[in-house]
């Protein structure tokens, strides 16, 4: 078995340590100690909380950005392709509402103060898929589109306590907004 890197270890135990502690409540101490390694170590991967929070909200957006080129790449029709990036993109926030219940809104809160930068970059690579995905069936809408899209699922991602409903909910509106998208261009007078 590879060796994880001990700069993936302190970012595991930041996680783990905002996931039981809250953002606010975790110290560079509690990293230090759920690493299980020396204080100048952890140090050297993230000099603060706010660094440790903005390098986990960077690896986990790292890949979901991975997974949702390559989900786009696998999909076929581009309602397949929109529901399998915005599935993606869902099963995150899914995942730490289910790894951190009594916190997940505080991180995502402050994922969103202490990462702007990082959320706008993965947002605008997830409108970029989505686009590409209806520009050939809707050309004059699809970036206008894959904006809904988008809203729609950052509402599902509220509240995620019971996921199967969240999913269900994210596939009906991608099959209600996509559908309507396709049939208003093929409606619309030439």
């Amino acid at each position: 078995m590879p060796k994880v890197p001990s700069s993936q270890l302190v970012l595991d135990a930041a996680y783990r340590c905002f996931c039981r502690n809250g953002y606010r409540r975790t110290t560079v101490s509690d990293i230090v100690e759920e690493a299980q390694m020396s204080r100048p170590t952890v140090y050297k991967y993230v000099g603060s909380k706010e660094e440790a929070i903005v390098k986990v909200v960077q690896s986990l957006l790292e890949k979901a950005s991975t997974a949702s080129r390559a989900a786009a790449k696998t999909a076929g029709t581009p309602e397949e392709t929109v529901l399998a990036v915005l599935t993606v993109k869902l099963e995150v926030a899914i995942r730490l509402w289910q790894d951190s219940p009594s916190h997940a809104h505080e991180l995502l809160l402050a994922a969103t103060a202490q990462a702007p930068d990082l959320i706008t970059t993965y947002t605008d690579g997830l409108a970029e898929l989505l686009t590409a995905a209806l520009v050939q069936a809707v050309p004059d809408t699809a970036r206008q589109a894959a904006a809904v899209l988008l809203t729609f699922t950052r509402g599902l991602e509220g509240d995620l306590r019971d996921a199967d409903a969240v999913r269900d909910e994210l596939a009906a509106g991608v099959q209600m907004i996509t559908r309507g998208a396709l049939t208003r261009s093929a409606s619309a007078p030439a």
